[in-house]
């Protein structure tokens, strides 16, 4: 098992792009708050786990051999199935939901919009990637990251916004059953994340151990489910894990292509 404070002395997955510090950890809450609360940190994890992902591929890009492109292009495709997901499951299910049950249409138009600010990054991202297939040779570590440079401060402020936005639901009280459409929403995500990529992906980059150990059982699924998604599903595509943050029982590890932490 990897030691969690041996990683703070290499370059790791927490930069350059910042993690977010939970509202529950922030108002220093560890036992049950209240459904908005719960909600809006739950969803920060989630904002983080795709913040770990998408600094293990910008940090660890340049400093890979050729023998690992191919793996080093299928994780980093992993990344961007899991935020397609992420955002196309909110804005088919969470939002409209959400509004339908306050009666205001559009209530969550800013963060569509917000959605549709680096959209165009994460286009550009995929099809660079998607069109190395059978040229993965010709990968340029320093053009994925110009394209990650390009979108990644707008989706960074989206992922800070959203948790403001959701804890602003808070006003239509009870009216609203936000704990349970939030429910709804990860099990939609997590059925239509493709099983032996983006899934694992997504909780390779979950750290447990993060805020002193608070999200270590969330999400709340059977153990054995957890264990066959991070030791199972994760036999298929098996040179692509190397490159994630955590390692099967969510603990952080070394980066497997680091750089000087600078």
């Amino acid at each position: 098992m990897n030691d969690p404070a041996s990683v703070e002395t290499r370059q790791w997955a927490d930069a350059p792009y910042s993690l977010i510090e939970t509202p529950k950890y922030k108002k220093r809450k560890t036992g049950y708050t209240d459904p908005y609360m719960e909600t809006a940190s739950t969803m920060c994890v989630v904002h983080n786990s795709l913040l770990r992902g998408l600094n293990s591929i910008y940090v660890q890009g340049p400093n890979i051999q050729l023998a690992d492109y191919t793996d080093f292009i299928g994780y980093s495709l992993c990344w961007h199935s899991v935020v397609h997901e992420h955002h196309t499951s909110e804005e088919d299910q969470f939002f409209p939901e959400i509004e339908e049950a306050v009666g205001e249409k559009g209530l969550l138009d800013s963060n569509v919009q917000q959605h549709r600010s680096f959209q165009s990054g994460l286009d550009e991202f995929s099809t660079y990637l998607e069109g190395l297939a059978g040229k993965e040779s010709s990968f340029d570590a320093a053009h994925l990251n110009d394209i990650i440079a390009s979108f990644a401060p707008a989706l960074c402020d989206h992922l800070t916004s959203e948790i403001s936005s959701l804890l602003a639901l808070r006003k239509y009280g009870v009216k609203l059953p936000i704990a349970d459409l939030w429910s709804k929403e990860g099990k939609q995500t997590v059925t239509a994340m493709t099983k032996f990529s983006a899934l694992p992906f997504f909780f390779l980059n979950l750290d447990v151990t993060h805020e002193d150990y608070l999200w270590k059982d969330w999400p709340p699924l059977p153990g054995p489910a957890r264990w066959a998604i991070t030791h199972c599903f994760t036999l298929w595509h098996q040179g692509y894990w190397k490159f994630a943050s955590c390692d099967r029982s969510g603990i952080p590890k070394p980066l497997y292509a680091q750089g000087p932490r600078g």
